[in-house]
């Protein structure tokens, strides 16, 4: 049993999803406590729109990777929030592209700040080289598994 709790425990793949989950958790809280009725997995399609405004749902899909039911569902959630708009591609018809509301643009400062506060806390007491090496490390995590899954 000693080696199972040894894999699981140190296992990058159990530790990303570990701290992803509760960044989820803690970013969720703090956009509610703010007053904001915006999840992680909204965020994370709110922050490619306010990245490029206008893509369509496959590119959102790709960037936040993410299926295409999966960008639907959120899609779906966020229009019934008024938060963004579906409308058809005038050079693709069987496309649409999403575009942020003026609602969600109102608010985008203030997402962002919360989202910059929680980096902070995040990142309390870790050299910023630490962080770095992490990040060139999870991107290349990132890029392996990428690859394949395509």
């Amino acid at each position: 049993m000693e080696i199972f709790e040894k894999i699981i425990d140190s296992s990058i793949a159990y530790l990303v999803g570990r701290t992803s989950r509760s960044i989820m958790k803690r970013l969720s809280n703090k956009f509610s406590t703010a007053g904001f009725d915006v999840s992680y997995e909204q965020w994370s399609i709110l922050v490619h729109l306010y990245r490029k405004d206008g893509q369509t749902q496959q590119e959102l899909a790709n960037i936040a990777v993410k299926d295409k039911a999966a960008i639907t569902r959120l899609l779906n959630v966020l229009e019934k929030k008024n938060m963004v708009l579906r409308i058809p591609d005038r050079t693709d018809k069987r496309s649409k592209l999403v575009y942020l509301t003026h609602r969600a643009k109102e608010f985008r400062t203030d997402l962002i700040a919360i989202v910059e506060d929680l980096l902070r806390e995040a990142e309390q007491g870790i050299e910023p080289d630490e962080i770095t090496r992490c990040k060139a490390t999870l991107n290349k995590i990132f890029t392996n598994i990428d690859r394949l899954n395509r």
